[in-house]
């Protein structure tokens, strides 16, 4: 009971959106009434699969957004970045390449691998399970859909924050395609992408897909005048399609990414303990940061790196998928969906962000003074999924039964020191291992309608995961200047099981109006943190029985929400929730001893989030549409105790880190704003010879989002607005367009994440692109 009155008095707290929620009858009733002069439809309404099942996006009792091919096109959205600025609730951050999805609040807070995603993201109903795959790019999509809240009982992969899904452009029944070349600026931007599909035969049908990137980049090294953040990409898919009888499809999929750049390069923000080199106390100087030393600096430019050597990016990643979908019979689908995905990936950093010329290992303390911190981190993961559907739609049950198998490995390589790219030195640290994963699951999702207005929801999803972890630490030393490994290294296994359960109510009082509520939990697996060191409590001396693995982390979500379709308006209004427990975040602490940084991955947060989610479509007048998304969020902590790595009181001699520490709840959330919106009006004008010309702008704001738990704001982005515009001709047939476009117009400089890097004493981060424009031409046939 108890829960409850809390739950009840959290929802009460947002009553802005209860409100629009009760309000939705009577716009609805407003709105079908206005609809009757006729000439303003909004069109045809996306059809999503979100719930396994074609459904107008208006029918799905879920908290989803849809975002369509040609909306894709006009926007020139091609990632994940990008989609924020179109949808409500998602946060995109990157660092040290890895993709950083959260929604309400929830999201991966870990910068190695081996943390599965909060979010999970599906090509194909296929889950890429790696962060750092996530980053490729997207072409040649039918729809994007993102899903708010646990996912477990409709996916073969779980998630606790949500799910993204990129449904791509399959082979159609007559020849069909597309090619666009955009040339932009104000760096040279040359983008072509084209695809073609059709029949081969009556029974065999095909489609082809390609993309290629090059791009000047958004910023130089001033050290080497070498262009950063350029973009060098090649991307393709094949789709083949046999369909030997009515009732038999197998659908054969592969597709290629492959990058070789400058891009994602970390810059400087700040120095991580400011004032040290002016206080009266010599002994602080070891925490000046590197760019600080020798005579070094950093780049003149926040765009910019001032750094000894280049950043580099090269990535390689492949997936093979087979489809195989049988109507068993009028009521009853079959479907197999087996995936082999692999990624192979190089990425470097110069961690000081600076000119500091790096030490060897011979001359870093005791022996000497100087130090390096130059990063190497090749990624190698490969994946095989198998997920078994059934899917059931009678005239009253509607459901989907599932099996689902993960095999993954996971292999990385973490090297710091003065040459980890020609190992001409010993590594000061080296942080590599192995994580083998295997989950199985079953899953169920069912809805009866108890009659034409009320429907009933149950859900459940039971899931074994285990992980073996084999790691290789050691740390250089410039006595000896050479690299020892740990005489302890991990290599141990661990298991989980956890059932998931959910519920929902539907209401629908007409056809164009339905309520709903919704319970669910959510379960990310445990794991363990790749190439960490085997070292317990100090009073631990041989780690006999130390436990390198975190528990899993755990969601309990409430969602309320109705959703109106009429002739030219629809709204969607969700209410919710959720608290989290066991939350796995990743730390880096000063220890007293080479390397002086230790990084931690361990269950500390639990946290509780709730808000508002609205989105709109209005056919104001037969040429202006205006849709819109409003989002509310409070995501804090509740209970979160850990010390601050950028408190320098740790490095004092003696200092006792249990009496620095700092209780966190009541702080925000990482990525977590509390207000988002969205504009996008369109106005289309017909022009004298049949075609026409559409005029969009799309208007995103955020407000301050935190990077770190510890909300220090030298690690957050400040409320941002950031605008965009496009100026659409189609020809008469619509076969050829012209789209002149500009993104970001007013150059907002927009931090998507930041770093403390301990080794450098710097704090660092990735910017989203600055303002950009060009023009796209395109054939349709």
């Amino acid at each position: 009971m108890f829960e409850f009155q809390r739950i009840s008095s959290r929802l009460r707290s947002s009553g802005a959106g209860l409100a629009l929620a009760v309000a939705i009858a009577p716009v609805a009733a407003q709105a079908q009434e206005e609809s009757s002069d006729g000439g303003r439809g909004l069109g045809n309404e996306i059809i999503v699969t979100a719930q396994k099942r074609e459904q107008s996006l208006s029918d799905v009792s879920l908290s989803v957004s849809a975002v369509g091919a040609e909306a894709l096109a006009e926007t020139n959205t091609s990632n994940i970045e990008a989609l924020q600025t179109l949808v409500p609730s998602i946060s995109f951050g990157n660092d040290f390449n890895f993709a950083k999805l959260f929604i309400r609040g929830i999201g991966l807070s870990s910068s190695l691998p081996g943390v599965d995603p909060s979010v999970a993201l599906h090509v194909d109903g296929v889950v890429v399970s790696l962060a750092q795959a996530q980053l490729g790019s997207m072409f040649d999509l039918e729809r994007v859909e993102v899903l708010r809240g646990p996912q477990g009982t409709l996916y073969g992969r779980n998630a606790t924050g949500g799910a993204v899904n990129l449904i791509t452009a399959k082979p159609t029944d007559s020849v069909e395609g597309y090619a666009r070349m955009t040339i932009g600026g104000p760096d040279l931007n040359l983008v072509g992408e084209a695809a073609v599909g059709g029949p081969l035969t009556d029974q065999i049908r095909a489609r082809v897909a390609v993309r290629a990137v090059n791009r000047d980049g958004y910023g130089i090294n001033e050290f080497t005048g070498n262009d950063i953040d350029n973009a060098k990409q090649f991307s393709t898919r094949a789709h083949l399609e046999f369909l030997p009888t009515d009732t038999l499809s197998v659908l054969l999929t592969g597709e290629y990414h492959t990058e070789d750049d400058r891009s994602l390069a970390i810059k400087f923000r700040e120095i991580s303990f400011p004032g040290v080199l002016d206080d009266a106390d010599p002994s602080n100087d070891g925490l000046a940061s590197l760019g600080q030393r020798d005579g070094a600096s950093f780049a003149s430019k926040l765009r910019n790196l001032n750094a000894n050597i280049d950043p580099i990016n090269d990535r390689e990643q492949w997936a093979l998928t087979g489809v195989i979908s049988l109507e068993a019979s009028d009521d009853v689908s079959l479907k197999s969906l087996t995936s082999y995905r692999s990624f192979d990936a190089i990425f470097f950093h110069d961690f000081d962000m600076s000119s500091y010329a790096a030490y060897p290992l011979a001359q870093t303390p005791p022996v000497g003074t100087g130090t390096s911190a130059n990063h190497w981190q090749p990624v190698f993961q490969h994946q095989f999924t198998q997920e078994l559907q059934a899917n059931i739609d009678t005239g009253r049950l509607h459901g989907v039964f599932g099996l689902f198998y993960l095999d993954e490995r996971i292999r990385t390589e973490n090297h710091i020191g003065k040459d980890v790219i020609t190992n001409t030195d010993p590594f000061r640290v080296q942080l590599d291992g192995v994580l083998n994963i295997e989950a199985y699951a079953a899953f169920a999702n069912l809805t009866f309608d108890l009659s034409d207005q009320f429907s009933i929801k149950a859900g459940g999803r039971y899931s074994h995961e285990k992980r073996h972890i084999k790691n290789n630490f050691g740390v250089g030393s410039s006595v000896t200047n050479s690299l020892t490994p740990d005489a302890l290294q991990w290599d141990n296994s661990k298991s989980w099981n956890d059932f998931s359960p959910s519920l929902g109510l539907e209401y629908r009082p007409n056809d164009d109006l339905m309520f709903y509520g919704n319970w669910s939990r959510g379960f990310k697996s445990g794991t363990a943190e790749i190439g960490s060191a085997r070292r317990g409590p100090p009073s631990v001396t041989t780690c006999d029985g130390c436990n390198p693995f975190v528990n899993p982390e755990k969601v309990e979500a409430f969602e309320a929400g109705g959703k109106y379709s009429g002739y030219d308006f629809s709204l969607n209004v969700a209410a919710f929730y959720q608290t989290l427990k066991n939350g796995q975040f990743q730390f880096t602490q000063p220890i007293p001893t080479p390397p002086f940084f230790s990084s931690v991955l361990r269950n500390a947060a639990e946290s509780e989030a709730y808000g508002v989610d609205v989105e709109w479509q209005w056919r104001a007048t037969s040429a202006l549409q205006i849709d819109g998304s409003l989002a509310y969020l409070h995501s804090t902590f509740t209970k979160f105790n850990s010390i601050d790595p950028l408190d320098a009181r740790l490095f004092a001699p003696g200092a006792d880190p249990t009496m620095l520490t700092n209780d966190l709840s009541g702080n925000y959330t990482r990525m977590s704003p509390k207000w988002s919106f969205n504009l996008h009006p369109t106005y289309d004008i017909a022009t004298g010879n049949g075609g026409s010309i559409t005029l969009g702008t799309n208007f995103a704001y955020r407000s301050k989002q935190f990077h770190t738990e510890f909300n220090d704001p030298r690690l957050a982005q400040d409320g941002y607005a950031m605008v965009d515009a496009n100026i659409l001709y189609r020809a008469p047939n619509r076969d050829l367009t012209v789209n002149l476009w500009v993104k970001n117009i007013f150059d907002e400089l927009v931090w998507a994440g930041s770093y403390a890097v301990a080794t450098s004493r710097t704090i660092g981060g990735t910017l989203m692109p600055p303002r950009t424009y060009g023009v796209t031409l395109g054939y349709n046939f």
